[in-house]
């Protein structure tokens, strides 16, 4: 079984998503990481647009825009669980 487009840009997105956090929870602990700086709001918008267009052609950029508001929703309401797991 392969993954749709809208399996494809959620894995992306996810995984672009928890490498900023952790460099962000680096940087936040003086711990060095070389080169490499957290992204802004705009690079996170720009990786995304470029997830699309290399990876899920079929969505569209409302698909997109509405794709990451449900992760970001569901990331919010996930974190108790998670902070149990952690």
């Amino acid at each position: 079984m392969t993954l749709n487009d809208r399996e494809r840009f959620i894995f992306h997105a996810m995984s672009i998503m928890v490498v900023d956090s952790m460099v962000k929870k680096f940087n936040n602990n003086d711990l060095d990481i070389e080169n490499i700086e957290p992204l802004t709001p705009d690079d996170l918008i720009n990786t995304m647009i470029k997830i699309r267009d290399g990876r899920c052609r079929k969505l569209s950029r409302v698909d997109v825009s509405e794709l990451y508001d449900e992760i970001c929703e569901e990331m919010l309401l996930g974190t108790e669980v998670h902070k149990d797991n952690i």
